[in-house]
């Protein structure tokens, strides 16, 4: 029964894996270099957050953070930072399209708003929270 146990452990600790060209992960402030690696960017935007919980050391995975803002959207727990971060990994991987198209626009709003700053009052933002 202990070897079952041993081998179902084994199996479900995933292989980290390269992150697809452009995305990258970068700690959650430039200032602060040594801090872990938690997010999941792709030219400047995050994808993907990790985040250790306060209440009970947990850490939980927050997706599509780009779309939904801070502190809201899909999020997942992760039994560990370790294991976090391949699952972040896997998912961004799973989602490339998709994410690389929502970069995308939200980069051409980005450079619209700076060109012009009076057209952030014309120009609706991808994702309403960016507004």
């Amino acid at each position: 029964m202990l070897a079952i146990a041993a081998a179902a452990t084994t199996i479900r600790i995933l292989p980290a894996m390269p992150l697809p060209d452009s995305f990258y992960w970068t700690t959650r402030s430039g200032s602060r270099p040594g801090d872990l690696l938690t997010v999941i960017a792709c030219e400047g935007v995050w994808l993907v957050a990790l985040s250790q919980r306060v209440d009970d050391g947990s850490w939980v995975a927050t997706l599509d953070r780009h779309r939904h803002g801070p502190g809201s959207g899909p999020w997942r727990h992760c039994s560990s930072y370790d294991q976090g971060r391949p699952g972040a990994e896997l998912w961004v991987t799973r989602h490339q399209a998709r994410l690389r198209e929502d970069v995308a626009k939200i980069t051409a709003w980005r450079v619209a708003v700076r060109a012009n700053r009076l057209a952030k009052a014309n120009t609706d933002p991808p994702f309403g929270w960016m507004g």
